[in-house]
Formats: C-alpha cells, sequence, structure tokens
C-alpha cells in the first residue's frame, strides 16, 4: 500500500494545507489539533474530519505532520492503549514501527517505513510476523508452515488476573527450550514444560535457576529482574531458539484440539 499523503499547499491566504488520503484538504495546524486531540481522548480509530473515512495509524503518522517527538510520545500511548487488540495493530517485525490493520481478512501487511528505508517494498504476514512469501499482495493465508501456530502466540488474551504473579503474560508461551506451547493454568509465574521438563519464569522466559537467583525475593512477586518477555515469534525450520540457542521448531500435539497445546504449566 502506497501512502500519497505528503502533499502540502498554501491557500490564497499564505496558509499551510495538506491533503488527505481521500483527497480533502485541510488546514495544516487544524489537522495536527484535530489528530493530536483525538488521541488526548483515548480515540484509537481514526477518520477523516471531512468523510470519516478510516486512516491507519501509519497514514495518520504521515499526514498529521506530527514532529519526531509527538510521534514517538503518541505511539507510545496508542500501544499501550491497543496491546489487547493484535487483530488491528501489531509492531512492524522490521523497525518495530507500529502498525494499523484496516482489513481484518488480509494478512499481507507493508510497512511503509520499511519500504522507504529499504528502497522496496517490504512486507510480512500479519499472522505470524515472517516476510511474506505469497504472491498476491491480497491473501488470507501466509505459506509459512508455523504461521498458525506463531499467530496462536502473538494473538492469544493477555493474562488479567492482578492477583496473579504473571498478569499482563500472554495466556499461551512455547518453552524456550523445546518450543512446544504452554498454558498458565494458575499458580505463580514459575512453570515446568511437559514435554521437555525446563522449569522456566513464564514471565522473563529465563531458566527457574537464573530468574530466581537474580531477586529471591520476588519469588511472589509479579515481576523480575528482567523485563517482561514480549510475545514469542519464531521461524520455521531449524532456526536457533533466542533464549536456549538449540535448534528447534513450534510443535503441538493435535489431540488436544484447538487452540493446539501440547504442555500445561504448573
Amino acid at each position: 500500500m502506497e501512502l500519497h499523503v505528503t502533499c502540502t499547499v498554501e491557500s490564497a491566504a499564505g496558509i499551510q494545507q495538506t491533503r488527505t488520503l481521500c483527497e480533502h484538504f485541510q488546514f495544516s495546524k487544524q489537522l495536527k489539533q484535530y489528530v493530536k486531540s483525538l488521541l488526548d481522548l483515548g480515540v484509537t480509530n481514526i477518520t477523516c474530519p471531512h468523510c470519516r473515512q478510516a486512516w491507519a495509524w501509519q497514514e495518520v503518522r504521515a499526514v498529521a505532520l506530527l514532529t519526531n517527538r509527538d510521534q514517538s510520545l503518541y505511539e507510545k500511548k496508542l500501544s499501550w492503549m491497543t496491546r489487547d487488540n493484535t487483530e488491528s495493530f501489531k509492531k512492524c517485525p522490521g523497525c518495530s514501527s507500529l502498525l494499523q490493520r484496516l482489513d481484518l481478512e488480509n494478512l499481507c501487511m507493508e510497512c511503509p517505513l520499511c519500504s522507504e528505508t529499504r528502497g522496496e517494498t517490504f512486507q510480512f504476514c500479519w499472522a505470524c510476523l515472517s516476510k511474506w512469501k505469497g504472491a498476491s499482495p491480497q491473501a488470507g493465508s501466509c505459506t509459512d508452515e508455523s504461521c498458525h501456530i506463531v499467530a496462536l502466540l502473538q494473538g492469544c488474551a493477555l493474562i488479567s488476573n492482578r492477583a496473579l504473579t504473571v498478569h499482563g503474560c500472554p495466556s499461551i508461551r512455547a518453552c524456550p527450550s523445546c518450543r512446544v506451547l504452554l498454558a498458565h493454568s494458575g499458580g505463580c509465574k514459575y512453570v515446568t514444560c511437559k514435554n521437555c521438563s525446563n522449569h522456566f519464569c513464564y514471565r522473563c522466559l529465563d531458566s527457574f535457576d537464573v530468574c530466581y537467583t537474580a531477586q529471591p525475593n520476588w519469588y511472589h512477586q509479579p515481576r523480575c529482574a528482567k523485563p517482561l518477555a514480549a510475545r514469542q515469534t519464531f521461524a520455521s525450520g531449524k532456526d536457533t531458539c533466542p533464549h536456549c540457542h538449540s535448534a528447534a521448531s513450534l510443535s503441538a500435539d493435535p489431540s488436544l484440539g484447538p487452540p493446539p497445546l501440547s504442555g500445561q504449566a504448573w
């Protein structure tokens, strides 16, 4: 998707105007104030002030003429407000900028910042975040063999029970050792994989020994010496696990039914 949002002209009175994607001209200062006011109010879906056509955040970022500081501040705020809405908002796997998907049926997503930086179109699969390999830009399926499992890791709900030490974690994780999927079923943040007996922290994904030794007094606390680990994404095939550095691929036991889980946290 190529964005045409950089056209600015001056009115007869010498006031700068910006042309939006839907071909409407708006005084640049007013447009900036309009976008900032919506973001300040917690509005995550921004539309054209003239025709109400929906604008994706990456389009807003370009058309609103925000300063680099404002872009950074509002993107952090928007990331926090939409942290549970992975169907519509995700960070680009190439540059980590926040992207909004308006067509929920299309898994093929382009990052305009990466495309501009690389000098070629950069597209990725919205579900598994791998580089897009399909021939069609309007597709509802990805050719990566692990797409459906990585999509589960990326799109599962966050644990919202504040009484648990895993509050804010994805409800499904992949074991850092063997990559079998696990679902936290209650109890503390330290879990054991049924498949390989790996004992690790569900929050930071470090081994029990490493995490516990760093802060033994935080055994029953919803925090670790390291930050909360992000949602996991692994490429298919024989890539190296980023945590244990062993070669493994994601797996699941289909006999357990959807969603496919082959491990359970204890």
